[in-house]
């Protein structure tokens, strides 16, 4: 196929000068297109972590971000769960016992300090015995497998920008080009405009450098919309290329495409970006695909909306699904404590959960108490790519315990692994692992308090060089000796 091409040049105060072409490709494929906008942009490099730390004790990152109430449409179905209950358990290291094994656990000692702090976000990368995790505002890597983990301070290692770091990093391994990935957001600036900062690096030099040597790029919010700021964010890998997803604050959701080649490289990228895509908002981006990655929303609690991007095509898609219809009223689920641990996600229903296996879709997501469902509860959608068909819905449910923050991955023979929160009136919120259609979940530890914010989100990601297993990041809410409210968070590796 010919791509036609259409440069603009667009200079932008105190940055580097951005090239921006459109290309659009003479071969649509199914549903409604859209050409991509593209970007050009030189690398930094930073090393030895030289910069004074920043102080973020009681900094509260920007603004409060509030979902889009999903209508509802016409009712499709019953309303009544399609799969048994979902019962959480305690984790066990010992082979047989159950049906998921923890390999491995670690608390993150050191980013407790940070991670009370603020809403905790633990992303997780991992290749062999190197290991990074993040949350708001710290990072920790371990070398030895996950058996330990040093914090460091992010501030200490990129130069500040905009109004200085902020927050929603995520991390990501890509075997094929053996690099660690990491992305970082900035606050507003006085302008009212950010950026997000995504850096790179050879698991040999994480390790060289004990994490502070790094190429970056800068991507400015004001390439997605001139006077609007980003926030929210994910990341995710194809065979070819590297993608990020992130709200334009207020008006929807932009995915950006990059190729691994020329992040392999080093030098400067071009990266591809789609508009501001509607009912997509918060929407996470598809995990373990090959060449096409998934993103989407909720036209109303019986359809979605499903975007999609090929590595190297020119354009994204999207279609309208009919699924089951779900409860939509507002989520609550409160701990014995009084506090309500889903009050954050009142009307939030995003596509938290998100993972492609072959010709196969999963779209996870909260939905409230109503129908047969005594309490909030995650549904399951299964969607066939190929003839864009909705194969089967479930749900991740109990009588007791509430469910929400669905994260999905595959391992290598296609099972789904899951990273969920739960709680309920007898037991505060609390973080567990498991393997979709065990119907059980299993959690290292439990919290022993509640907060009104859970999340905003935690990762699970398939192991690299054990690919039958997964990684992941949670955390439990908890106090200290001195009796003062603590976030700690931690590593697991589990299988079956």
């Amino acid at each position: 196929m010919n791509a036609i091409t259409r440069p603009l040049l667009l200079a932008l105060a105190g940055l580097s000068l951005l090239i921006i072409t459109t290309s659009c490709e003479e071969t649509p494929i199914e549903g409604n297109t859209e050409e991509l906008l593209t970007v050009t942009v030189a690398p930094e490099i930073v090393s030895g972590a030289p910069f004074q730390p920043v102080d973020l004790t009681g900094y509260v990152p920007d603004g409060e971000e509030l979902s889009i109430p999903v209508p509802n449409g016409p009712t499709i179905g019953n309303l009544e769960p399609t799969t048994p209950e979902t019962k959480p358990e305690p984790g066990d290291f010992t082979p047989g016992a159950k049906a998921v094994v923890y390999q491995q656990y670690e608390d993150i000692d050191d980013a407790v300090p940070s991670t009370s702090q603020t809403a905790p976000e633990v992303s997780v990368a991992e290749n062999d015995q190197t290991i990074m995790m993040t949350g708001n505002w710290w990072m920790s890597l371990s070398t030895d497998g996950g058996a330990s983990f040093n914090d460091f301070n992010p501030t200490t290692i990129f130069p500040e920008a905009d109004g200085g770091f902020c927050c929603d990093q995520v991390l990501h391994y890509v075997p094929q080009v053996d690099r660690f990935f990491w992305l970082l957001q900035y606050q507003r600036n006085g302008s009212g405009n950010n950026r997000l900062r995504l850096a790179a690096q050879s698991t040999a030099d994480v390790v060289s450098s004990n994490g502070s040597s790094w190429t970056y790029w800068d991507i400015p919010s004001t390439v997605f919309d001139s006077e609007g700021w980003v926030d929210y964010n994910d990341m995710s890998f194809s065979e070819g290329s590297l993608y990020i997803s992130t709200n334009v604050v207020g008006k929807g959701r932009v995915v950006i495409r990059i190729p691994l080649t020329q992040l392999q490289a080093g030098g400067s990228i071009t990266y591809s970006y789609t508009g501001i895509t509607d009912n997509a908002y918060f929407s996470h981006i598809s995990q373990n695909s090959d060449g096409t990655v998934y993103w989407g929303g909720h036209e109303s609690n019986s359809k979605l909306k499903i975007y999609s991007m090929r590595d190297g095509d020119g354009f994204y898609s999207w279609r309208s699904l009919d699924i089951n219809s779900w409860p939509n009223n507002n989520n609550s689920s409160v701990c014995s404590d009084g506090q309500d641990w889903l009050k954050g996600e009142i009307t939030d229903h995003r596509i938290f959960g998100n993972v492609v296996s072959r010709d196969t879709l999963w779209f996870g997501w909260i939905a409230s108490a109503g129908g047969g469902f005594p309490r909030a509860h995650v549904q399951m959608a299964k969607i066939n790519t190929k003839t864009w068909s909705l194969i089967s819905q479930g749900q991740i449910w109990n009588n007791d315990f509430a469910f929400g923050f669905p994260y999905l991955s595959t391992n290598r023979d296609g099972e789904v692994g899951m990273s969920v929160a739960f709680g309920g009136p007898n037991d505060f919120a609390s973080h567990a692992v498991g393997v979709w259609r065990d119907w059980v979940v299993y959690y290292p530890k439990l919290s022993n308090r509640c907060t009104e914010r859970w999340g905003d989100y935690n990762t699970v990601r398939r192991s690299t060089v054990r690919p039958q297993e997964w990684v992941a990041g949670g955390y439990v809410n908890s106090t200290n000796g001195g009796g003062a409210n603590i976030v700690e968070p931690h590593y697991i590796r589990f299988s079956r």
